[in-house]
Order: C-alpha cells, then sequence, then structure tokens
C-alpha cells in the first residue's frame, strides 16, 4: 500500500512549557526524576514530525493550562463513532486517575468547537484506545480491562462502549501490576490483508490467551513478547502507514515481525515522554478513525503549522 492512499490522522496534545510528571501513575513514572519540559516538548514535536513524514497527519488539541499534565497521552482522550443515524460522533472519556479526569470537558469543548462533531460522556471508568487495540482492522476491536493496583477501565465499561465502536469484539482482562492497559502488552501491526499481533501471555489473566487466539482466528498469527520485551513497550510502537515508529527499546523480536509485513522501523529518542512520563508513541496519540483530512480545519494540522508555538502560548 502507497503512502498516497494512506493518510491516517491523529490527535495530539502537546506538553507546556510548565509540564512536569504529576499522578506518578504507572510503574515508569513512580520511579523517575523530575522531567525537563524543554526536552519534552522536543520530543513531541520530533514524534509528530514523524508521524507527517510517513504518510499521517496530527491534528492538535491545545493545552489550556499548565495543570492538565496527563492531556499529552491522548490515546486515552476519546473514540470517534457513528451513530444509529451513521452521523460520526466523539465517546468521551471518564479517567480512572482524579488528576486526569477534568481533561474530558477540554476534549469535549475542542472536539465540539474545533472538529464540529458532537459527543457523547462514557459513565463508566473507561481509558478510550489505552483499552481499546484494533487487531485485523479497524473494525475488529479488542477491549481489555485490568485486575489489580494499577487498573484503569473499568469491566463494566465494556457493554456501554463496545457495540458503539465496532462489529466486531472481544473483552480481555489482563493484571495490572505492571500493566496498566491494554496497549502495554498488546498490539497489532498490519500490511495490505495481512497482520501480525504482538502478546505478551504472562499480562493475560488465566484463559485470556486462549480467547484472544480464537477471536483473531487461525490466520491472524499472535507472536509471544517476553515480560521484559512487553515492558520496554513493543506494543507501544505506532504504525503510520508502512513505517513503524517505535521508542528504542523496541525488541529484535518485534523489528522481525515488522520485516516479515515489510514496514520500516523508526525509533524515536523519548526519554522524558516515555522513560520518565511512561508514554510511546501510541500513548501519546488517538487514532481519528473514520476522520476524513478535507474535514480538518488548516489551523489544527501539524503539518501546515509544524510547530507548538503556532498552536498554543503555553
Amino acid at each position: 500500500m502507497s503512502q498516497s492512499f494512506c493518510r491516517p490522522i491523529f490527535l495530539m496534545s502537546p506538553p507546556t512549557r510548565a509540564w512536569q510528571l504529576r499522578g506518578r501513575a504507572n510503574f515508569r513514572s513512580r520511579q523517575a526524576g523530575t522531567a525537563d519540559a524543554t526536552r519534552a516538548r522536543a520530543e513531541w514535536s520530533r514524534l509528530a514530525d514523524a508521524i507527517v513524514e510517513a504518510g499521517g497527519e496530527v491534528v492538535v488539541m491545545p493545552p489550556e493550562s499548565d495543570a492538565l499534565t496527563g492531556l499529552i497521552y491522548t490515546a486515552e482522550s476519546g473514540e470517534l463513532f457513528r451513530d444509529d443515524q451513521s452521523q460520526l460522533r466523539f465517546l468521551l472519556p471518564h479517567m480512572a486517575s482524579p488528576h486526569r479526569q477534568p481533561e474530558a470537558a477540554l476534549i469535549k469543548r475542542f472536539i465540539e468547537a474545533t472538529l464540529q462533531l458532537p459527543t457523547h460522556q462514557v459513565q463508566h471508568t473507561w481509558e478510550a484506545q489505552g483499552d481499546a487495540i484494533r487487531a485485523a482492522h479497524g473494525d475488529q476491536i479488542i477491549h481489555t480491562y485490568g485486575v489489580g493496583p494499577d487498573q484503569r477501565t473499568s469491566q463494566a465499561a465494556y457493554l456501554e462502549v463496545a457495540p458503539r465502536l465496532s462489529p466486531q469484539h472481544l473483552q480481555l482482562g489482563f493484571k495490572a501490576d505492571p500493566w496498566f492497559h491494554g496497549n502495554t502488552f498488546l498490539q497489532f501491526f498490519r500490511r495490505r490483508s495481512d497482520a501480525i499481533g504482538l502478546v505478551c501471555p504472562e499480562a493475560l489473566l488465566d484463559g485470556e490467551l486462549e480467547r484472544l487466539l480464537a477471536f483473531v482466528g487461525p490466520d491472524l498469527p499472535l507472536v509471544e513478547i517476553s515480560v521484559e520485551e512487553s515492558l520496554g513497550y513493543d506494543t507501544n510502537a505506532l504504525q503510520v502507514c508502512n513505517t513503524i515508529l517505535a521508542p528504542s527499546t523496541f525488541s529484535d523480536t518485534a523489528r522481525q515481525v515488522a520485516a516479515r509485513l515489510d514496514l520500516t522501523v523508526q525509533t524515536l529518542a523519548l526519554d522524558e515522554l516515555f522513560t520518565k512520563g511512561g508514554g510511546a508513541p501510541v500513548c501519546l496519540t488517538n487514532r481519528l478513525w473514520g476522520l476524513d483530512l478535507a474535514e480538518l480545519p488548516e489551523r489544527v494540522r501539524w503539518s501546515l503549522n509544524p510547530s507548538i508555538e503556532a498552536h498554543t502560548p503555553l
């Protein structure tokens, strides 16, 4: 598939000049030192540049204050879906961490005012694409929930969310320590009609690997990765067209999967956002499935305004 036929759109939100680690709610951020906001902004910009260079587009959602430090991890910002009348709408998240719960109001304002889309607030605790992983294609979604001290999305959110997002869906439970989202142990890479999954079996609750295998079927290979490889965020590498944007910890196992699909791997140094903050390229982006480039205002497109300062004074 050539890049001219592939224009995935991703929602991102940049760190402010005063950005810092606030909640420290994952295994990386708990033990991290003080974050450097200037370096974090440079890392974020390099990721946005890389997405555009790979054939994608970035929609920039500007911060409104320095307080919402978790907003940069937009994977949890919600999901586009079509309602019963086939109208495009946006599901707003219900964050688990108290310091992130106010993000939904900002996201609502941006989606409604800038993208001109109606929104719907999810009632159960739900962290969107952190726990909604596409398998063979965009309409085959695996919804995850954790059991343990680092759980985020609730098990109850599945019935509220899954039928809205896709006709094919499965719910999987995992051990929420040290994993905290499904995208920290599960990912799928695709090329034309082929797809290969990466999964860390040790992250799953008993019996869930078998259910996952049955859901994806025998024609979609699942490659197992170790606990160490999953904690290096193999599954948090972001595919943009035929390029995988990965953290520098991307393992040989994951690289072999990329090679089988003839995908190019580009690694990015994300010492502040990932090593300290706990969020790699997937965590820092939200794929806006179903949105067309022509529907985007030019002012929010990174390809046309490729600097954080062009989008926010903060």
